[in-house]
């Protein structure tokens, strides 16, 4: 019996099938193969756990408030499945009245976002895989190439975090409070993809069967006694996304920091950076806590580790570029923003911009005012959206 799927993967297969177009234009579709046996992935991703830590002391500095160059930080973001064709326009205009870097919208979006912003230096990012990341590699690619062809600059895709976190054990994390578990803070339950059928079967598809050995996975000699997760699967998704949408197109990794314990995320940083990803990036918004600054401080660590361009601890030659971070989840404010860019990171995904900017310009000038409930409209203080 499969799958049930989603809200979300049920329009993205109606669009795609609306549009075939789309999914034709980039020819044929290729799964990369990997680098390293998962043995040898272990190996390196315990160094880069063991050598990067975040570094909470270190301050970067923060664009002006108000400035253009903190507009420029911004990815003006609608990801609501509901979200209106009225919605989306206002979301272009605004985008374009106030200089952001992008707006991030869902795959059916893509093409009027780029018809309206024609002309102007905002550019469009389109989410992959959302907000579950469970979707298979073939679905995933699918999706980005149209995306691609649909004239998205940038791609947000989500990581099936579920590779990393299918060996924690809920009920021990609810008796102990072992690092083996993320801490899931009270108020907001496990993501709801966590035990699902794909990362089961991830696990279930490297078991040995009548006597055979196996020399990678969980169930590997090697890994007798714990649990090593499928980071071949993990880079071999990551760098078939790159290869079928290579640079200029920014790809950028969502890692559901939530949802993760540190050696995850370090973890995911490390596959990242190997596949040539431009970004890292915390959150949904759709699931649990978004942004948070030691997590942030964290994946700025790893990025400058992971780069050539940076000897602090080492160095680590996975990267031929330094990876940037994004801060998306609960940046609400000039006071989020400032946090998040002074920790390091160079993107804030937000509902928020229009918000930031007039705080900025209000601490910069004391000009402005609070911005009315129609301005707000695309703030959402609840759990499930920037």
């Amino acid at each position: 019996m499969g799958l049930i799927p989603t809200e979300s993967q049920i329009l993205i297969r109606d669009f795609l099938a609306a549009n075939p177009e789309l999914d034709s234009e980039l020819g044929n579709i290729e799964t990369m193969t990997d680098r390293y046996t998962n043995a040898e992935w272990d190996e390196q991703i315990k160094e880069t756990q063991k050598k990067v830590k975040g570094d909470p002391s270190r301050k970067y500095k923060a664009p002006d408030p108000g400035s253009k160059e903190l507009a420029e930080t911004v990815d003006h973001t609608v990801l609501k499945l509901d979200a209106t064709s009225a919605q989306i326009d206002a979301l272009c205009s605004e985008a374009r009245t106030e200089g952001f870097k992008s707006v991030c919208v869902r795959l059916n979006h893509v093409s009027r976002c780029v018809s309206n912003l024609k002309g102007t230096s905002v550019v469009v990012a389109c989410v992959v895989g959302f907000h579950e990341g469970t979707q298979d590699t073939h679905s995933k690619l699918h999706e980005a190439r149209a995306a691609v062809a649909a004239g998205a600059a940038e791609l947000d895709v989500v990581l099936n975090h579920t590779i990393l976190t299918s060996h924690n054990n809920p009920a021990a994390s609810s008796s102990s409070s072992s690092s083996s578990s993320p801490t899931v803070p009270k108020g907001h339950s496990r993501d709801s993809t966590a035990d699902t059928i794909t990362a089961a079967n991830t696990v279930a598809n490297a078991k040995p069967r009548d006597g055979a050995t196996v020399h990678e996975g969980p169930y590997s000699a090697s890994a007798a006694g714990k649990h090593v997760p499928n980071y071949s699967a993990i880079y071999t998704e990551l760098a078939s996304i790159r290869s079928l949408c290579p640079s200029p197109t920014v790809l950028k990794l969502i890692l559901e920091t939530s949802q993760l314990t540190h050696a995850q995320i370090l973890a995911a940083s490390h596959l990242a950076a190997a596949a040539n990803f431009d970004f890292i990036k915390t959150s949904t918004g759709f699931n649990g806590p978004g942004a948070t600054l030691p997590h942030v401080q964290l994946m700025v660590a790893a990025a400058e580790y992971l780069s050539t361009e940076t000897k602090e601890n080492g160095g680590a030659p996975v990267s031929l570029r330094k990876m940037q971070v994004k801060a998306s989840g609960g940046v609400r404010s000039l006071e989020d923003a400032v946090k998040m860019l002074e920790a390091g990171a160079t993107r804030l995904g937000t509902s928020s911009g229009l918000w930031i900017m007039q705080e900025g310009r209000k601490a910069r000038d004391e000009g402005g005012q609070r911005p009315s409930a129609p301005t707000r409209l695309y703030t959402d203080d609840s759990v499930g959206g920037y």
